[in-house]
């Protein structure tokens, strides 16, 4: 029976007490691979709360859940290497809860840190910008991804662009023409830019769990792109023994990379985040990718991606000439933004926001007939969820139906670059 001592004292919940618990056991093999956890309900009776534990663990691919028989630990894959290696300690932070769409953007804050940057900040908004962005962004951002994803991260890693697209280019650029392997289904622009820009793209399947390691171990994909914390459109969560997995494969080749694209990460509506596969890396084979477009509005083109120490050198030596292509108005706005708290509130917004919306979308659909015996899957996380209908309607019929009834859905079967043979009767419903 496993026991373990909560400190009641301590500001950090009970279940986040229970969980490091069990995650550091698997980590160093107390729990082996396949072994019974103790049922919620005994658990329950010693340890007060289990079920919050349960759920982040399993979220996180550490355990499953076997119908009718109960928890189980599932194989983890961590050489010695990432064993002796120093873990991050979760540091909690408080839930958000609130916001946004278009008409939710803080405009009135906005306009006020605008204001008082011209009124006293002339020098530096006139002054030529470094090419990785201004250093007082990076250090901002840095504190925010060590206080919201526990991702130890230096100023000097991070480089700031106009958009993804941007970086992409200069990934591109720095990498040099490498096979970079997209996932099956997935987010078509990003295989259109790197085939755009004359590259090789390679579709790596998704399974239940992440990417089909067989077929990339047999592929000759250098780059891989993924977004192990919800893959779009399938919602899925990277398993955290696929993600050291991943790590192994990278590390096989010096020219390999793992490119994590964290588009919707603050967007995890139970639970905590999911913790990053660049938190994972001790073999500096993660360039981490995200931005503020989801979070704040498209319109304001600032993105952002951490290098390991490894390309840094590499990326002043080819791309030191190119000039930041965000302007110095913003990136001082968005400073003072995340350094005066209004970014944190902002996420608490919309959080509750899409949280409430989400859970109309769920009564709405209560409402229809068509969604009888239908089943809700990974809705706990990002801004869109699947449903998988019990109908004999083909999926264009089915999305036809769906929208006539006034809800805003596009088919799985879209996302397939090729597509399937058999109707998936599984959609895509936005909280948006």
């Amino acid at each position: 029976m496993l026991t373990y001592e909560l400190e009641y004292s301590r500001t950090e919940p009970l279940y986040l007490q229970i969980y490091e618990y069990i995650r550091k056991d698997m980590e160093s093999e107390r729990i082996k691979a396949g072994e019974k956890l103790p049922s919620k309900r005994g658990l329950a009776s010693q340890l007060g709360v289990i079920e919050n534990a349960y759920h982040q663990l399993e979220a996180e691919g550490y355990i499953k859940a076997v119908q009718k028989k109960g928890w189980f630990a599932e194989k983890i894959s961590i050489s010695q290497k990432e064993r002796e290696m120093p873990k991050q300690e979760f540091r909690e932070t408080e839930e958000v809860k609130n916001p946004p769409e278009h008409m939710l953007f803080p405009f009135s804050v906005w306009a006020k840190i605008m204001r008082e940057i011209l009124a006293s900040d002339q020098t530096r908004l006139m002054t030529r910008m470094p090419c990785e962005g201004a250093y007082e962004l990076r250090s901002a951002i840095a504190e925010h991804l060590w206080n919201f994803r526990n991702m130890q991260v230096k100023p000097e890693q991070i480089i700031i662009g106009a958009g993804t697209e941007y970086l992409y280019m200069l990934l591109h650029l720095l990498l040099g023409e490498s096979v970079f392997g997209v996932e099956e289904p997935g987010y078509s622009k990003i295989s259109d830019i790197y085939t755009g820009l004359g590259l090789q793209c390679i579709r790596i399947p998704m399974q239940m769990d992440g990417i089909n390691l067989n077929v990339l171990h047999n592929s000759e994909t250098e780059i891989m792109h993924i977004s192990p914390s919800h893959h779009f459109p399938t919602g899925t969560v990277t398993s955290i023994g696929k993600r050291y997995a991943l790590l192994g494969w990278a590390s096989e080749q010096d020219n390999r990379y793992i490119i994590e694209d964290d588009y919707d990460s603050e967007f995890r509506l139970s639970g905590k985040p999911i913790p990053s596969l660049f938190s994972l890396d001790v073999m500096d084979k993660v360039i981490y990718i995200n931005t503020f477009s989801k979070t704040l509005t498209p319109t304001i083109r600032i993105s952002y991606m951490i290098l390991p120490f490894s390309l840094l050198d590499k990326f002043h030596q080819k791309l030191s000439r190119y000039a930041c292509t965000v302007s110095n108005f913003e990136q001082y706005a968005l400073v003072k933004f995340i350094k005066k708290g209004y970014f944190e509130k902002h996420l608490h917004r919309m959080r509750k926001y899409y949280k409430d919306r989400r859970n109309q979308l769920f009564s709405d659909m209560k409402l229809y007939k068509i969604f009888d015996g239908s089943v809700i899957m990974n809705e706990n996380a990002g801004l869109h969820c699947l449903v998988k209908f019990q109908t004999e309607l083909s999926d264009k019929a089915l999305l036809k139906e769906v929208r006539k009834s006034g809800f805003q859905a596009a088919a799985l079967y879209e996302y397939y670059h090729e597509k399937p043979e058999q109707d998936l009767h599984i959609l895509l419903f936005y909280y948006y």
